[in-house]
């Protein structure tokens, strides 16, 4: 985490920083808090080790474009 604040300070202007640091910090919250209140559902639907395989192939098709 320390280096992504790192990299974004440092790519991005001074007048922009606490915006895109701020959307940084943002994003990060959200996902925590969105996480749960996604996942939960779908593992009471299919179980806990279907959902765990699907978040993994999400996460390898989202490595896979960027």
């Amino acid at each position: 985490m320390p280096n992504m604040n790192v990299c974004l300070t440092t790519i991005v202007p001074a007048t922009a920083r606490g915006r895109v640091l701020g959307g940084l910090t943002t994003s990060l919250f959200l996902g925590q808090f969105i996480s749960p209140v996604l996942s939960q559902p779908v593992s009471q639907q299919v179980g806990i080790g279907t959902t765990y395989g699907w978040a993994a192939g999400l996460m390898l098709i989202m490595s896979a474009i960027c």
